[in-house]
């Protein structure tokens, strides 16, 4: 379930324009879409989810949402996904402890870990169970602002480190993508890369080696 290329959506964008890159990107046959937007405010965020649901239900993909648990429940998204610093909010841990039959039962959850080692080998999951981690940034990103990690080696050990699956995430493009391919990462996190320019290369890479 966690691989191939998992579509971030990126800020700013109209929900029009939202919708119709998505769907190009649903009809090639991406099936993980993550609604990420810091710029907006709740209620828009919920408004624009619904409308990327309803999308993303019909290509039979799956929408995570980023750091709203409470968005994620209330329209009836996939999943969600989070920072490590957002898991740790008050509001946070009390929405997943409410929650926790449905999380734990029906929801895809996604933990952002950076590049902390120890975070990778032992997660939080007194409360629930993650179903995928992201390491990262690879590379420079306008959307990580995590430092990205220069030495491959470095990259390559972390899949040891657990057996969950890690999504590669932070700067990914066309010109990289093989690299992180040879490490032996299976999902690749992008957003800049699929949504403003063409995804074509990208799909051809992964989907004739998966």
């Amino acid at each position: 379930m966690i691989k191939g290329l998992y579509a971030i959506t990126p800020s700013n964008l109209s929900l029009d324009t939202l919708v119709k890159k998505t769907e190009l990107l649903l009809k090639r046959g991406l099936k993980l879409i993550q609604y990420r937007d810091k710029n907006l405010d709740k209620k828009m965020l919920q408004k624009n989810a619904k409308y990327l649901l309803e999308l993303t239900k019909e290509f039979e993909a799956k929408l995570i949402i980023n750091d709203h648990i409470d968005v994620c429940i209330d329209v009836g998204a996939d999943g969600f996904h989070l920072g490590f610093e957002d898991y740790l909010k008050k509001e946070n841990l009390s929405l997943i402890n409410k929650n926790k039959e449905l999380i734990n039962n029906k929801l895809l959850c996604g933990l952002s870990c950076k590049w902390n080692k120890e975070l990778v080998i032992n997660p939080p999951e007194d409360l629930l169970k993650w179903d995928y981690l992201a390491v990262g940034a690879f590379y420079f990103s306008k959307t990580k602002k995590s430092k990205p990690e220069k030495n491959d080696e470095i990259k390559k050990k972390f899949l040891s480190y657990t057996e969950k699956p890690l999504v590669a995430i932070g700067g990914i493009n066309n010109n990289n993508l093989n690299e992180i391919m040879k490490m032996g990462y299976a999902c690749f996190a992008t957003s800049e890369a699929i949504f403003k320019s063409d995804p074509s290369p990208l799909f051809e890479k992964v989907y004739k080696n998966l």
